[in-house]
């Protein structure tokens, strides 16, 4: 399999180095030759669970003397009240970076250095990871380590109050870029500001976590019944199992978190918002509204019709709005499809200030024109191959592809999840990419954002309806 992957890469490569070589007057995508792709197997896992509910994937891979560990676990920002955002992200920095009772953060950094070794841990918005990469002679003796710091952070009250300071750093810097602000704010935009979905940081949020809030978010998090636990690398397939069940066993069971994703209220209404950021001389974009969920059974062929929409240099988007019409320092856009709840489609640009209302005027021709006109049978050969190909590049080794099977397992979703993306991106043709554009797209619905300069944007946005004004300042 690894080395199926890997000849895929090789041959990718190639293509790209004689595309570049010979026919660098070409658009890249026409210059591409794509070989077939072989078909994609899942490596042979060993799973398994012990008593408590902690479950098992193992992977043997000699190729290197090397073992990587990645624990998944079932919390996250979702379930963090309204007044305390942030506090899980507080856990993930702080359990690693305090260390523990027995290895405080400098002599757990200290151990790390001289073995070579990794050891982090974290937690987003779905959930939370500990992962460990050791040498395979090392592993008997930093995986209790890596138990220590999975199991009885220290959290000392100089770390939380170092990593509560440098997320307040983050907070203050969070307007200096146009793009943060842009992504910021879409979010909110789609979501509502209200939205569990589009909740951010504030320096009052970090004021009321308190180490005893840390302590029991991990506590809760930490338990048999959140634990998905991944090894691959160079051992032996019994002796692991063995140390698996020693090292996890006597964890107490828990309960197991329930992830709460409120139901999105969105209402399909165009409108026209606006951050004035005077120290620029473009203007950043982000148009779209709300987009759909990874089970829709139409997601193989709104992922090909993006690609042709947006999808990279070969875009129409890219090649209109950008090589044509030369209005844009870069153009991008996708349906995002969320696993627990809707994503976005979104279409962006970044554009000189007195070409912002052109810009955006050709991104919506662009989203008319795929619903009004079918694509070539070529266009869409060489978008399927393109995006076949790519997938390959997702996958680069054996730990990739057990991460991504335990991903699947914590989302619900099927475990050949990627072989059956593979089929259906084959199967998707021209009237289907017609067809979801028309069912899915809503060019007369577009939220439209202009993060820019006002003294140089002058009325432009004025023609998209009453200029919803967005206000950035942070709140002391």
């Amino acid at each position: 399999m690894k080395q199926r992957i890997q000849q895929q890469i090789w041959i990718a490569v190639l293509a790209v180095t004689f595309s570049i070589g010979v026919h660098a007057q070409q658009d890249v995508w026409e210059s591409f030759d794509y070989p077939e792709l072989n078909s994609f197997d899942m490596p042979e896992l060993e799973i398994f669970e012990i008593d408590n509910g902690v479950r098992f994937y193992l992977v043997q891979d000699a190729e290197l003397p090397l073992i990587d560990v990645t624990v998944l676990i079932r919390a996250g920002g979702v379930n963090i009240p309204d007044d305390k955002v942030g506090l899980n992200s507080l856990v993930g920095t702080v359990m690693r970076s305090g260390g523990t009772n027995e290895y405080p953060g400098d002599a757990l950094n200290e151990l790390l250095e001289n073995r070579a070794a990794i050891i982090e841990t974290q937690f987003g918005f779905t959930s939370g990871s500990a992962t460990m990469n050791v040498l395979s002679e090392d592993f008997e003796r930093l995986l209790p380590v890596f138990m220590d710091v999975l199991r009885q952070p220290a959290f000392p009250e100089p770390r939380i109050e170092l990593a509560k300071t440098q997320q307040a750093s983050l907070i203050a810097r969070r307007n200096d870029e146009q793009g943060s602000v842009a992504n910021r704010e879409f979010q909110r935009i789609i979501y509502g500001e209200d939205s569990r979905y589009s909740r951010r940081v504030e320096y009052a949020t970090l004021d009321n976590i308190t180490r005893e809030d840390m302590i029991d978010f991990h506590a809760q998090a930490v338990v048999g019944s959140n634990l998905m636990v991944g090894v691959t690398g160079n051992f032996d397939m019994e002796e692991m199992k063995t140390l698996l069940e020693q090292a996890f066993g006597d964890l107490p069971a828990g309960e197991k978190n329930e992830l709460k994703f409120p139901e999105v209220d969105y209402e399909f209404e165009p409108g026209i918002y606006f951050v004035d950021k005077p120290d620029v001389n473009q203007s950043y974009i982000l148009m779209g509204h709300i987009g759909g969920m990874r089970d829709n059974p139409d997601y193989a062929a709104l992922q090909v019709m993006n690609r042709v929409l947006s999808g990279g240099f070969s875009s129409r988007l890219m090649q209109v709005v950008r090589s044509e019409m030369g209005l844009a320092y870069s153009v991008f856009g996708s349906y995002g499809s969320g696993v627990y709840f809707p994503g976005t489609f979104s279409a962006g640009v970044m554009t000189q200030s007195e070409t912002t209302s052109e810009a955006i005027n050709a991104i919506i021709a662009q989203i008319e024109r795929i619903q009004q006109e079918p694509i070539s049978e070529e266009e869409l050969s060489q978008t399927k191959e393109q995006f076949l190909n790519t997938l390959v590049f997702q996958y680069p080794s054996i730990s990739s592809v057990l991460r991504e099977r335990m991903s699947n397992d914590y989302a619900g979703l099927p475990p050949d999840t990627f072989e059956r993306l593979v089929e259906e991106v084959r199967q998707v043709t021209v009237a289907d990419v017609q067809s979801v554009a028309q069912r899915y797209l809503r060019p007369d619905s577009l939220r439209i954002l202009v993060v820019g300069n006002q003294a140089e944007l002058g009325d432009q946005l004025q023609q998209y309806g009453e200029v919803q004004p967005i206000d950035i300042t942070i709140p002391e």
